[in-house]
C-alpha cells in the first residue's frame, strides 16, 4: 500500500511506549519519521523513513525546519516537552511565510486550536474548567507561599498532593502525610532544581534536555490538590477539531512508586472516564491523542480527575473492540480502505489484564508472582524486544549502576540488566503469563 500519509514523532525523553505507536503506525502503512535523543528505542525500527537527533540547542528552530522539509501530515509528541516546545514553534512562526503557515496549521491539526494551549501547561486552569462543567475533581489550589501550604494542610484533610506545573511521568510531585513532609515538598518544588541535582540528571541519566532546563534557574508554579483514596485510572483518547473518535480507559493495577507510571492495567469502560474526555476534548477543541488520569474513589466507585497528558499515552498501541487507537484515528483521517490491516501473523489480539513491556520488569518479585496478566511484549519485532530487555539507554552508564548500588531505594525501581530481565521473563513464562513467545528467546 502506497505511503500516502506522513507522520512525524518527536521524543525528548526515552520512554519506549512511544515506539510501540510507531510499530502501529508502521504496520497501518503510513510514513513515519523520527527526531529523537541518541539511544532511543525508536533507532531500532529499521522501517522508520529517517530519523533526527534531538536538539537540545534552540530546538523551535530545529523543529521548524524538520516539519518544513517533511511536510508530516500530522504530528505526535511523545512527551509534555516536545508539546510545550510545538507551542512555541507555533507562536513564533511568521504567518505572513509560507512556512510560518506551514508549521502553524501542521501544528493545529496535530494539537488543536492554538487558542487553548495554555490549559496542557497550567494544571490549574482546566481542573476549574471541568469542574464548572460537573466534571467530579478534588479541591485544588495554587500555592504562592509557605504560609498558604499551612492554611491548605489546616483546611484540607491529609494527604496532600502537591504539583509543579510542566512537568511530567510522575516528576515533580510530593505527595505529603505531615506538615513538615508539606513544607519541605513545597520549597522543593517551588525553587528552581539544585544544581547539584542537575548535575546529577546530567551524569547519571545522561539527559542533557532536563540538565539545559535546569539552568535556567527558574521557578514554576505549583498547586496543592485533595488527596482521594482509590485506585489510580486514565484513559486516552484519539480525537479530531474537538470531536472525540475512540476511546481506551484503564484501571491501574500496579504501579513503580507512589507517583510513578502504570506497569498492570485493566480495561475497563466508564461513564465517568468517557463524559470527562468528551468535555475536554469539546471545551478545548482538541485534535490528535491526549490522556486524562483519575482516581477511582474507594468509597464511592466515582472516578476523580486529577489532570490531563496533552500527548499520546502508553496504551495506545493496546487493541479494544477490534481495533487500536491510533488505528481508529488513521481509519477517520484516510479511509478505512487507506489504512493497512495486520495479516494473520500481526493479529491484534485483546485482553483485559495487560502487563506493560518493558515497564513490568522493574516490579518487585512478589507482583510477578502474584500478577495474573498478560504481558504486552512485541515478538514480532526481535531487535525491539532485545533493546527493550536491556537498561533503558539513559541508565547504561557507570555513574547510574554506581549510584544504584549507593542508593537502594530508587524513586521507579531500580534498572534491570538482560541477564536478570530474561531471568525475569523465565519466570513469567513458568507462571503462565507468557504463551506466545517464540521457542529460541530463552
Amino acid at each position: 500500500m502506497k505511503n500516502d500519509f506522513t507522520v512525524l514523532i518527536i521524543s525528548s525523553v526515552w520512554w519506549s511506549a512511544i515506539t510501540r505507536a510507531a510499530v502501529e503506525f508502521i504496520e497501518s502503512g503510513v510514513a513515519v519519521h523520527a527526531i529523537c535523543p541518541a539511544g532511543h528505542s525508536l533507532r531500532c525500527l529499521k522501517a522508520i523513513d529517517s530519523i533526527r537527533t534531538y536538539p537540545y540547542v534552540a530546538p523551535t528552530v530545529a523543529l521548524a525546519g524538520a516539519i518544513a522539509q517533511i511536510r508530516p501530515d500530522l504530528i505526535i509528541p511523545a512527551d509534555d516537552r516536545v508539546v510545550a516546545t510545538l507551542h512555541q514553534v507555533y507562536g513564533e512562526a511568521d504567518r505572513a511565510t509560507a512556512m510560518g503557515r506551514l508549521c502553524r496549521d501542521t501544528i493545529e491539526r496535530s494539537l488543536g486550536r492554538h487558542e487553548y494551549f495554555a490549559y496542557a501547561r497550567t494544571r490549574l486552569s482546566l481542573i476549574d474548567v471541568l469542574r464548572e462543567r460537573g466534571i467530579p475533581t478534588p479541591a485544588a489550589a495554587s500555592l504562592a507561599t509557605m504560609e498558604d501550604v499551612r492554611r491548605w494542610c489546616a483546611s484540607t484533610a491529609g494527604p496532600w498532593v502537591f504539583k509543579r506545573d510542566r512537568s511530567w511521568g510522575g516528576s515533580g510531585v510530593v505527595i505529603a502525610d505531615t506538615l513538615q513532609e508539606a513544607e519541605s515538598g513545597f520549597h522543593r518544588l517551588s525553587h528552581p532544581v539544585r544544581m547539584a541535582c542537575a548535575l546529577r540528571v546530567l551524569l547519571a541519566d545522561r539527559d542533557i534536555y532536563s540538565f539545559m532546563e535546569a539552568t535556567e534557574r527558574r521557578p514554576l508554579p505549583v498547586m496543592a490538590q485533595a488527596h482521594v483514596t482509590g485506585m489510580p485510572a486514565n484513559i486516552m483518547v484519539a480525537c479530531r477539531d474537538g470531536e472525540v473518535l475512540g476511546t481506551l480507559g484503564v484501571n491501574v493495577v500496579s504501579y513503580q512508586g507512589r507517583t510513578g507510571a502504570a506497569t498492570v492495567i485493566e480495561i475497563t469502560q466508564s461513564a465517568d472516564m468517557e463524559r470527562a474526555a468528551r468535555v475536554t476534548c469539546a471545551t478545548l477543541k482538541l485534535s490528535g491523542f491526549f490522556g486524562l488520569d483519575f482516581v477511582r474513589c474507594a468509597r464511592t466507585g466515582t472516578y476523580h480527575f486529577i489532570e490531563m497528558n496533552p500527548r499520546l499515552t502508553q496504551i495506545g498501541h493496546l487493541c479494544h473492540g477490534g481495533n487500536t487507537l491510533i488505528r481508529r484515528f488513521l481509519q477517520h483521517v484516510r479511509g478505512r480502505a487507506q489504512v493497512a490491516v495486520p495479516s494473520a501473523a500481526m493479529e491484534l489480539r485483546e485482553h483485559t489484564m495487560i502487563a506493560l513491556f518493558p515497564q513490568i520488569l522493574r516490579t518487585e518479585p512478589e507482583t510477578l508472582h502474584s500478577t495474573a496478566a498478560w504481558i504486552d511484549i512485541p515478538w514480532r519485532y526481535p531487535e525491539l524486544v532485545e533493546e527493550l530487555l536491556r537498561r533503558p539507554w539513559p541508565r547504561r552508564g557507570s555513574v547510574a549502576r554506581l549510584e544504584e548500588r549507593l542508593r537502594p531505594n530508587m524513586p521507579y525501581g531500580r534498572s534491570v540488566d538482560r541477564g536478570e530481565a530474561l531471568g525475569k521473563l523465565s519466570t513469567l513464562l513458568r507462571a503462565g503469563m507468557i504463551t506466545d513467545m517464540p521457542m529460541a528467546t530463552l
